[in-house]
Parts: C-alpha cells; sequence; structure tokens
C-alpha cells in the first residue's frame, strides 16, 4: 500500500501566525488554489480513496482536491489536529509572552505536556496508531490522507518508529505538501518527502 499524506491548505489563522488545534478557520484563497493545484498532480498516480480529518479545514481542502479526483471521502476523527487546549485562538507570541515555559515543554517533550491531566499528544499518538493499524488492513493499493501539521508529525513517529518525545523534531511541512510512504511486510518505507518545510505555522 502506498499512503500520501498532506497538510490541510493555508487558513486564515494559520496567515495570522494563530493556534488552531481543535478550532477551525476559512482556507485563504491561496490554501484553496494550492489544493486543487494537488489535486491536479495526483490525477494520474492510481489513488483509489481520500481519508480525511473531519475537521472543516481539512475536509473543505480534501473536497477542493477531490474535484480533480472524483473519489470516495472518509471523514475520520482519528486525524484531527493535536488539541493546544486552552491556548488554541491566541498567536504564537501571545502563547509565548503567556507561558514560555509551556512552550519550552511542547518543543522539547510534548511527551509530558498536559493540562489537568489532559495529555494531547498522547491522545494524538493513540489515535494515529489506531488509525494506521486500520488502514493497513484495508485492500486499498494507494490512498491519499489529509490531515494537519501537529497530526501529521505525531503519524511519522509512528510510520518511523520513533518516540513520541521526538515528534517536534520531525519537519513540519507547508500546507498540500506530500510525504509519500510504502508499506509492505510490516513495515513503511519513506518514498518521497516535497521537502517544503514551514518552520512555524
Amino acid at each position: 500500500m502506498i499512503i500520501y499524506f498532506t497538510r490541510h491548505g493555508l487558513t486564515k489563522y494559520n496567515k495570522e501566525r494563530r493556534i488552531q488545534g481543535l478550532l477551525d478557520s476559512p482556507l485563504t484563497l491561496e490554501g484553496k488554489v494550492k489544493a486543487k493545484e494537488l489535486g491536479t498532480r495526483l490525477i494520474d498516480e492510481g489513488i483509489e480513496v481520500i481519508y480525511s480529518s473531519d475537521q472543516k479545514r481539512a475536509m473543505d481542502s480534501a473536497k477542493i482536491i477531490n474535484e480533480a479526483l472524483e473519489l470516495d471521502i472518509i471523514a475520520d476523527r482519528r486525524l484531527r489536529e493535536v488539541s493546544m487546549l486552552s491556548h488554541e485562538g491566541m498567536t504564537w507570541a501571545e502563547s509565548v509572552a503567556t507561558d514560555p515555559e509551556r512552550e519550552d515543554l511542547i518543543m522539547s517533550r510534548p511527551d509530558l505536556f498536559n493540562e489537568g491531566g489532559i495529555y494531547p499528544y498522547r491522545d494524538a499518538r493513540e489515535d494515529a496508531e489506531a488509525f494506521i493499524e486500520a488502514l493497513v488492513k484495508k485492500d486499498y493499493k494507494k490512498v491519499l490522507v489529509v490531515t494537519h501539521g501537529s497530526k501529521l508529525r505525531v503519524i511519522t513517529t509512528v510510520l518511523e518508529g520513533l518516540d513520541l518525545k521526538d515528534t517536534n523534531k520531525v519537519e513540519l511541512i507547508k500546507g498540500l505538501s506530500l510525504k509519500i510512504y510504502d508499506y509492505g511486510g510490516g513495515a513503511f518505507k519513506l518514498l518521497h518527502d516535497d521537502k517544503d518545510y514551514d518552520n512555524f505555522v
């Protein structure tokens, strides 16, 4: 099975440098245009189905991509973004100014980050593992997965056998860039990475 992973298109909050997490904001014109371009790019790839986070920005991206592909889109909550809890909606600058130690912990030891006993990265890892385990049991040969920036970092730790604490050492891809993995013999191999990285949003 070959799995094409992408991040949703650029949103209003991304542009404003705001933390989205489980909040949503609309795709920008740029985000919509790039989604359409990705659909065109994937026309001849032989993709059979699209899985998408059920959050609106991901589903909207998937629907625009799918204008070219005309496939079934399966919404899956396990692909939702990592929650940033009480700081969602803040700009990154506001978040750091409010609690710099919190931001340091998220970047250095996301596995330990929690509020009130809720550990978002641990929850995200459990969802990622469950999603991948279920996906590879399907009969598809090629699948597109539309998810989120931080969630794709978590998914990458699952695919590459990394520890959760190293999640934020994984490069953050820009919206609608691709990372492509091949699954076979119980292991994942990275086939392609656009290497279009975003060190901020």
